[in-house]
């Protein structure tokens, strides 16, 4: 379906020599002078990057997928992409073409005499404020209730979209049924730093969060289901002046159930990172973030506001949210042993975040069941 080429790179200059050779080669929006890689993304390698043709500049975003991308979730994610475009939600960038009219180029390339095949794309670049991280989420109460409201517009934009023929991923419950199983095994690669020490001290207790909390799997998939963004938290928006201006990565997106969207985006908003008062879910901004959306999708002829069965799972999913968190973090470190104080502040706050849940469960499903309609 796309071209191969094979690259040998070691030093920036290389890695900006190899990009500017694959778009010229493959594209039709310049050529490359200027790249800034962007450190704000864990799994794919993103570039801004500046492309001058007949005298004039323009910017882009590249990504290359990490090794081991399927090229069929890479298939998901254009074709959703291209599906909002045709659906008008103005929000999402929009992806580059190549010269022969596909969204993404698979490339040989060799590092270091080990060669990695990749995916690279291109995207419209959205302009306007990165303004936190999923570590520093906590935005204005303004930007919480439209950041709501945008994601209420998506989920009511591609509601009905059935996906990519070929390509369905597991459903974010059947993925947690496989998680002890996983973790247990990670044991066998601990070693001596910071972070396995503290994985193998909170070992009981991650293995006790498996066990509570998680819906049945009947009431999961009778929920209402669509392409969750999957990811939807501060930094991946761009915004000005109090409002959600631009959405990006949907590189986790899936079909799947619309309450765990929701759900994670809740855990995202709103829980602290202080050191002082780490891990706590604010019912303030959950009352915020969940009443937009319900005020919002009251108002849409598509999909609508949450149901019966949502709001009484609401909480689960918020647990469930901070599972596929911690087994993203374990899955990292174990893949690479790098960065161990970073990936044990983020286990230690997902603890700190599952005690809360422990201690606040009543009051959290009371202030969630305010919002039923």
């Amino acid at each position: 379906m796309n071209s191969e080429e094979k690259n040998t790179f070691t030093t920036q200059e290389d890695v900006f020599r190899s990009n500017r050779h694959i778009l010229s080669e493959h594209y039709d929006i310049g050529l490359l002078v200027r790249q800034e890689r962007i450190y704000r993304g864990y799994i794919n390698e993103s570039y801004k990057i500046e492309m001058l043709i007949d005298g004039k500049k323009s910017r882009y975003l590249m990504r290359l997928y990490r090794k081991g991308t399927p090229e069929k979730k890479v298939r998901f994610e254009h074709t959703l992409l291209h599906e909002l475009q045709i659906r008008r939600f103005k929000f999402s960038p929009r992806l580059i073409s190549t010269k022969g009219g596909k969204t993404y180029v698979r490339i040989g390339r060799q590092l270091k005499h080990q060669a990695r095949k990749k995916y690279i794309a291109v995207f419209s670049f959205l302009p306007d404020e990165d303004k936190y991280s999923w570590d520093t989420p906590l935005c204005s109460d303004e930007e919480l209730r439209h950041s709501a409201k945008i994601l209420t517009l998506y989920h009511n934009t591609i509601f009905g979209w059935q996906g990519t023929e070929g390509w369905g991923e597991q459903s974010n419950i059947d993925v947690v049924s496989l998680m002890a199983t996983k973790w247990k095994g990670y044991v066998q690669n601990t070693a001596k730093s910071p972070f396995d020490e503290y994985f193998l001290e909170q070992l009981d207790d991650l293995l006790n969060m498996l066990s509570r909390h998680i819906p049945p799997q009947q009431k999961y998939h009778a929920m209402p289901r669509l392409a969750v963004h999957g990811d939807y938290h501060p930094g991946n928006l761009k915004f000005k002046d109090g409002k959600v201006t631009g959405v990006f990565d949907f590189g986790w997106s899936k079909i799947d159930a619309r309450c765990f969207d929701v759900g994670l985006a809740i855990m995202y908003f709103c829980t602290t990172w202080e050191n002082n008062n780490d891990g706590i879910l604010q019912l303030d901004r959950v009352e915020n973030f969940l009443g937009t959306y319900q005020e919002t999708a009251n108002k849409t002829k598509t999909i609508g506001s949450f149901n019966k069965l949502e709001l009484e799972y609401l909480p689960h999913m918020i647990h469930m949210g901070n599972l596929i968190v911690v087994d993203w973090i374990l899955n990292e470190f174990y893949r690479t042993g790098l960065y161990p104080e970073q990936y044990l502040k983020y286990l230690q706050h997902s603890m700190s975040l599952n005690r809360w849940l422990d201690g606040n469960w009543e009051e959290l499903t009371s202030c969630i069941q305010r919002h039923s309609t």
